[in-house]
């Protein structure tokens, strides 16, 4: 017990040195853009602490004294809701005006990113399915566990692609398959799913201007630097201009709308303008750690859906923050996707601590 106790004590400590820094981060990343278009420089740092980080840590505290076998009850309550909500975004009374894609819904003063709910409640879902069968059934490539996989994997991938959320997409196909793998995938799973992949997403990106754009973009930006390109050069520019220690907090000069979405998807590249190398490295140690303690808790947690979830809500937060990393330096597409408890975004923030939460009650209950 003194064991899990102190495995849930680094969890809550590392989570709350990430917020921190994410926190400091976003006072400098969006001061411009806050005082240019509200005349604050604190407003989106406000709306961060009062809707995402503080918001979050409640349902976070609220999910870490429940029981994590009960979400099992509620899995496909919480999957099928979390679609209704997501749907909502393609009807005109539920959406932001002045934005084309549909990854937001507004219920009265409130806007939310159903997406990102979609990604815990589908995890919960997929960990609740593989429980229910054998070792040996979940490895059949006909059996039911798998094609429940395939057919639930493409309902919430064709939804979210519409939006477009493509980026969710590939965070959440990649989180599930986590847990598929530990689950007892076979060879030919794993190469069905491979084919799948790349031929669905072949068709997708062949079928939409804007993907075949960033994917452009990743291959040659030098190309179009006023265009396609121009994110990912200014990116670049950042990181290089960070040097080993950076320019000094505050001191950024690509914040001053050279970088695009530089408090939400790219603030990454500020902290490494800003703290260079060293900053930079640090951030990665953080998520690595926060990876190793997740797999602890999966490794020892007290059953196979416990194992499951936390693998799940693990690695659903380490590939969103790798992911980003990797588009930030060049070594990804650009996919959309922010970087966990440190860009911007309510919806991001609250689903990730809930699952900070979990992982917590897990902890609490393991080995």
């Amino acid at each position: 017990m003194r064991k899990a106790q102190k495995t849930n004590h680094f969890l809550w400590s590392l989570t709350f040195v990430i917020l921190v820094v994410g926190f400091l981060a976003l006072i400098s990343a969006s001061s411009v853009i806050g005082e240019q278009k509200y005349g604050d420089v604190f407003y989106f740092v406000k709306k961060q602490l009062l809707q995402g980080i503080l918001l979050g840590l409640f349902f976070a505290w609220l999910v870490s004294k429940m029981n994590y076998r009960d979400w099992k009850k509620w899995a496909l309550i919480l999957l099928g809701a979390n679609v209704f909500f997501v749907l909502l975004g393609f009807i005109p009374a539920f959406q932001l005006s002045g934005v084309t894609a549909r990854r937001w819904i507004k219920i009265g003063p409130l806007s939310i990113q159903p997406s990102e709910f979609l990604k815990l409640s589908y995890i919960i879902f997929i960990s609740t399915l593989l429980t229910k069968f054998s070792f040996r059934e979940r490895r059949k490539i006909l059996g039911k566990p798998f094609l429940w996989y395939l057919f639930s994997l493409a309902l919430v991938g064709g939804i979210l692609i519409k939006q477009p959320s493509t980026g969710t997409l590939l965070v959440l196909g990649l989180s599930t398959l986590a847990i598929y793998f530990i689950a007892g995938m076979s060879s030919k799973q794993i190469i069905s799913i491979i084919l799948i992949g790349i031929v669905g997403l072949s068709f997708v990106i062949y079928h939409s201007g804007y993907r075949k754009d960033r994917i452009m973009s990743f291959l040659s930006a030098q190309s179009d630097p006023m265009g396609k390109g121009y994110q990912v050069i200014q990116s670049l520019i950042g990181i290089g201009s960070g040097g080993i220690w950076g320019v000094g907090f505050g001191r950024s000069v690509q914040k001053f709308n050279y970088l695009p979405q530089s408090h939400t998807d790219a603030i990454f590249s500020i902290i490494a303008e800003e703290f260079g190398f060293i900053g930079s490295f640090f951030i990665i140690i953080l998520y690595l750690l926060f990876l190793g303690v997740g797999l602890t808790i999966s490794k020892n947690s007290p059953d196979k859906f416990g194992k499951f979830l936390a693998l799940g809500l693990t690695a659903n937060i380490i590939f969103q923050a790798f992911i980003n990393i990797g588009a930030m330096c060049k070594l990804l597409p650009i996919t959309g996707i922010p970087l966990p408890f440190i860009s911007y975004g309510g919806s991001a923030m609250v689903t990730n601590l809930i699952s900070v939460g979990i992982l917590s009650n897990i902890a609490q209950q393991s080995r």
